[in-house]
């Protein structure tokens, strides 16, 4: 016996619905051809499997069967195109790409869009984090590539080979109201007067006790130190805290004038960003191709 998973579909319509024009209805095509695909099963069964009668239609014993069976066949046949679906996307190239949050608001978006212009067909994800997880991830074969300014004192594994993107520049960041914005001159003894949030995991808050020590003056009274760029951009709306961090992290809050960048007074520094990769590996297609694009966008951005 042929089968012919619509014809069974056709006859699985009216077991269930208990008639020829209710799986008519349910399947959204015309009665007649529910009726030519029934007829046509039982004529390669040689038997009816419907008694049709004015309640509708009733399932034979033979017709029983076979819907049973029209059940379990329909059902192997959707794991199958499932598994088929699933093995056409794990063929699909795919591109793993680690990103520092300001590269990931700045560089990597420009070149994500030029990289899809020109290559459609590659699937990309995306890991925002810090440089130190991204590249354990990028060793471990977890991530291709890897775009991070990591601090000076992080110790690059010697399996990593590194490409010059940008630097990236510190500022210090307040409120659009902040009481500092209003002064004509601004002290290194004023910012002891508000709250400050720095990063945890960075070197930015040695570099802010350093900078008050040398100016005999004790660190700020209220220190807090969290990862969250969400945090920071809640807490300097809200409050007239300082902020030490990159740029690129709070762009567009500067550019849409939400956020303003004090004087340098000495805290700000750059720090060049990289684009990694394993040394041992050889670098796929599709991601040599979005390499090339990203020293091309940072060169445009220098």
């Amino acid at each position: 016996m042929r089968v012919d998973p619509v014809k069974l579909r056709h006859l699985i319509a009216v077991a269930d619905g208990g008639s020829f024009a209710k799986a008519a209805d349910a399947l959204g095509i015309s009665q007649p051809a529910i009726s030519k695909s029934v007829r046509t099963l039982e004529d390669v069964v040689g038997t009816r499997l419907f008694e049709r009668g004015r309640a509708g239609a009733r399932s034979t014993r033979h017709g029983e069967l076979l819907v049973a069976h029209a059940r379990a066949i329909l059902a192997e046949y959707g794991l199958a195109a499932a598994e088929l679906h699933a093995l056409g996307k794990a063929d699909t190239p795919q591109v793993a790409i680690g990103v520092s949050l300001s590269l990931a608001q700045t560089l990597l978006p420009r070149a994500i869009a030029r990289f899809r212009r020109r290559w459609p067909e590659p699937t990309l994800s995306v890991e925002v984090g810090l440089s130190a997880p991204l590249l354990d991830g990028l060793l471990k074969g977890d991530l291709d590539l890897v775009l991070s300014a990591p601090d000076d004192g992080l110790a690059i594994d010697e399996r990593l080979s590194r490409a010059f993107l940008l630097k990236e520049r510190d500022a210090l960041v307040v409120g659009a109201t902040h009481p500092l914005l209003q002064e004509d001159e601004i002290s290194v003894a004023q910012l002891l007067e508000y709250p400050w949030i720095v990063p945890r995991h960075s070197g930015r808050l040695d570099r802010i006790h350093a900078l008050f020590a040398r100016q005999h003056l004790p660190p700020p009274a209220y220190i807090l130190r969290s990862e969250s760029a969400d945090l920071a951009r809640g807490l300097l709306r809200e409050e007239p805290f300082i902020c030490l961090i990159g740029e690129g992290v709070l762009r567009s809050e500067l550019l849409a004038g939400d956020l303003a960048i004090l004087p340098d007074l000495g805290f700000t520094s750059s720090r060049a960003a990289y684009l990694f990769t394993r040394r041992s590996t050889r670098i796929r297609a599709p991601a040599r191709n979005l390499s090339a694009v990203l020293q091309n966008v940072a060169k445009e951005l220098i």
